[in-house]
């Protein structure tokens, strides 16, 4: 993995689908749905006659059905025009954090500490992440800036990723290893509470893009889990 020139400068959205993108959607589903069913209703009506019992169930399941792909659209369009206000920029030497508003600067020239972690995910996370992925994540200080990002990856871009890669793995404690609360799991513990509060998604992709920025900025990087207290 080694960074371009073309992904300097690059800015790397976080949380694209945070709650109003959500519930939009949800919003812009159902009336999809209903919209459906009106106009395949009065098809039916105009073809068939007047529909009843079984006739209006199967209304309902084409209308669900033809309301999907306009669904996806309109949502693909709110991720792609409504941000959450919150999104890295990788520049040469340094990494910009804006959340709505905030502006963080990290010198990756300077020292900077940092974690990196992943687990696997058991549970659907709202119903996006299938079970066999994993959440890789990343905690950054430097003075009294913090940045925790974290993405969701397949099993295919896992190996690719921790190929070159250590990411200190935390168990649940009916895993083989188990979490002992002391050491180093302590130290991630805390870290993936820290994401789990304030924490932002990237997108695989940039998730990916950012780690190459880290490998070609920061010194180390390649070579440890954790550089920090």
């Amino acid at each position: 993995m080694t960074e371009s020139s073309a992904s300097l400068g690059r800015l790397l959205p976080a949380d694209r689908y945070h709650a109003g993108v959500r519930v939009t959607a949800l919003v812009v589903w159902f009336l999809a749905i209903v919209v459906a069913y009106v106009v395949v209703g009065l098809i039916v009506r105009v073809v068939l006659g007047p529909a009843s019992g079984v006739g209006v169930l199967i209304i309902v399941v084409v209308a669900i059905v033809v309301a999907q792909p306009l669904a996806w659209l309109a949502e693909k369009q709110l991720l792609a025009r409504w941000p959450s206000g919150r999104a890295a920029e990788l520049d040469p030497g340094q990494l910009t954090w804006r959340d709505r508003g905030q502006i963080s600067r990290l010198d990756l020239r300077q020292k900077v500490n940092y974690w990196r972690w992943r687990f696997s995910v058991r549970r659907r996370h709202g119903g996006r992440v299938p079970s066999n992925y994993h959440c890789f994540a990343i905690r950054l200080v430097q003075g009294d800036d913090v940045v925790s990002l974290y993405s969701f990856l397949s099993p295919a871009a896992v190996e690719a990723l921790t190929v070159r890669f250590v990411f200190y793995e935390l168990r649940r404690p009916n895993e083989d290893t188990k979490l002992t609360l002391g050491g180093r799991d302590a130290m991630f513990l805390a870290a993936e509470h820290s994401r789990w509060e304030t924490g932002a998604e990237l997108d695989p992709a940039d998730f990916e893009a950012l780690i190459a920025h880290l490998a070609a900025n920061v010194p180390g990087f390649d070579q440890s889990a954790q550089s920090g207290a």
